[in-house]
């Protein structure tokens, strides 16, 4: 186990201490030294009890196999640089490529659908980014080991937690098979609705596009899709009709998305074609293949 850095216990301590992201960041890019200093060496309980946090937390990452990449480190996802407000460090078990393709959709969405993101996340031929939910999630991320490729799952937990418990198997063959599992939180924190909500602008930021395969007019799906168009990534929608469960794809229509066929090689040459101007396929292989560890 490789000895604790003092940088990294400092920013660990301060985030224990709710530090704001602004104040994390400026941490991480040595502008704010003498609050480093005050974090290092004050011997007030709360700053003590925040110290021994971090240093446990770091424990725990290393013995996870995980890493704290900070936003100042080339392998922080350079897409996550764009947020109004991007995290500070991520937590990253596993090799993180650099970009890839977001497939998200309901956790209860109808058995073709499911299909479709499967199929699609395995002809990808590039990274497929998604959240370990049930449903599309767990398809897409399935569908991309299925083909060799690997895949990203940001998580609404820290690590340490799986959510929910029953993809520790997915979680594991993810890291195991050349991808990753990525979160903002520290280590061992629980779920909640504000965290996913989170996850879902970091699935839409590292993403070069995100494809929305089946949503209800209020899933979480239908966020990720509005943190892309705000950072102006491409959006495409399955173009399928029906009930409750794909009432979000007529509302992501509606505003914007570009729809694609229910075919998923049909799909992706429409993606590859607004993505890489008719040449998808040197260009995703070329993006596919530049990952850091």
């Amino acid at each position: 186990m490789r000895p604790i850095s003092q940088d990294e216990l400092v920013l660990l301590a301060a985030a224990y201490l709710h530090v704001p992201g602004r104040r994390l960041r400026a941490l991480v890019r040595g502008e704010d030294v003498p609050f480093k200093e005050w974090i290092a060496g004050e011997s007030g309980r709360k700053l003590v009890h925040a110290r021994h946090q971090a240093r446990e937390a770091l424990q725990r990452l290393a013995a996870l196999g995980a890493t704290l990449v900070t936003i100042e480190q080339p392998a922080y996802p350079a897409g996550l640089r764009e947020l109004e407000d991007p995290p500070a460090f991520l937590c990253v078990r596993g090799a993180l490529p650099v970009s890839g393709i977001a497939i998200v959709g309901s956790r209860t969405a109808p058995p073709p659908a499911l299909q479709f993101a499967r199929d699609l996340a395995k002809r990808c031929a590039m990274p497929v980014v998604s959240g370990l939910a049930r449903g599309v999630d767990a398809a897409a991320h399935e569908g991309a080991l299925e083909a060799g490729a690997p895949t990203i799952a940001y998580v609404g937990t820290g690590l340490g937690i799986t959510y929910p418990p029953e993809h520790r198997a997915l979680e594991d063959a993810i890291v195991a098979r050349g991808g990753a599992v990525v979160s903002e939180r520290l280590p061992d924190e629980p779920v909640t609705k504000t965290s996913l909500a989170h996850r879902d602008r970091l699935q839409a930021a590292h993403a070069i596009a995100t494809v929305l395969v089946a949503s209800e007019i209020d899933g979480g799906a239908m966020q990720t899709m509005r943190f892309a168009k705000e950072l102006r990534r491409p959006r495409f929608v399955l173009d399928a009709q029906g009930g409750a469960e794909y009432a979000g794809n007529v509302q992501a229509r509606a505003d914007g998305a570009l729809p694609v066929a229910a075919d998923p090689s049909a799909a992706l040459e429409t993606i590859f074609a607004t993505l890489f101007k008719g040449t998808p396929r040197a260009a995703a292989h070329s993006t596919r293949s530049r990952s850091t560890r």
